[in-house]
């Protein structure tokens, strides 16, 4: 790991430990890789710093989600390869033994679905003491009518209660990788009498 790194605001070396606590992103390769170092743990253990997440908002979600039609407003059968996205997780989730996992179209389940509506990178900043620890958002804060799913770096997934709920711990978001916007509905059946 680099010690000292070109600044690009002062136009001088400065230790890479300074360059955490700028928001200007120069070396997002670098400030991952330090943020685990033990110099940056020891900062946090002291108090002199503390993190603080911010949840900027991807826009491919926000196309994918406008492309897409709604679970709701399906009217026609469909195969899983509609809902999957170029690059894009699967939208609808089924909550079971605790855990979110993709459901496919293709079953039928009487529990709550989610469909993914929104979805937002993390990052993990360093501040200093007096600062909020709230999570920030950049761009459009989530809708309140969703509710959060966290994708740890691991790929699991977790449902949060509430936004609410996330912002009172934000310590939930150490190993999160993305945080997903979904609206918990209904599988239903329409049956149309034939013409």
């Amino acid at each position: 790991m680099k010690d000292f790194v070109w600044c690009k605001r002062a136009e001088r070396r400065i230790p890479l430990s300074g360059c955490l606590v700028c928001h200007d992103g120069c070396y997002p390769e670098l400030q991952r890789e330090a943020r685990s170092s033990p110099l940056v743990k020891k900062l946090k253990r002291t108090g002199r710093f503390k993190e603080r997440y911010v949840m900027k908002r991807k826009e491919a979600a926000a196309r994918f989600s406008e492309e897409k039609p709604r679970m709701s407003e399906m009217e026609k059968p469909f195969d899983e390869g509609e809902l999957a996205g170029e690059g894009t997780a699967q939208r609808i989730f089924l909550l079971e033994d605790g855990r979110l996992k993709p459901f496919s179209m293709s079953e039928y389940t009487r529990s709550v679905l989610y469909d993914v509506v929104e979805s937002f990178s993390v990052e993990c900043r360093l501040v200093k003491p007096e600062d909020s620890d709230q999570p920030i958002y950049e761009g459009k804060k989530p809708s309140r009518k969703t509710v959060p799913i966290l994708v740890t770096r691991s790929g699991e997934t977790v449902l949060m209660p509430s936004w609410e709920e996330l912002e009172a711990h934000p310590e939930k978001l150490a190993d999160v990788d993305e945080v997903i916007g979904a609206l918990p509905v209904k599988q239903v059946f329409v049956l149309k009498r034939k013409p």
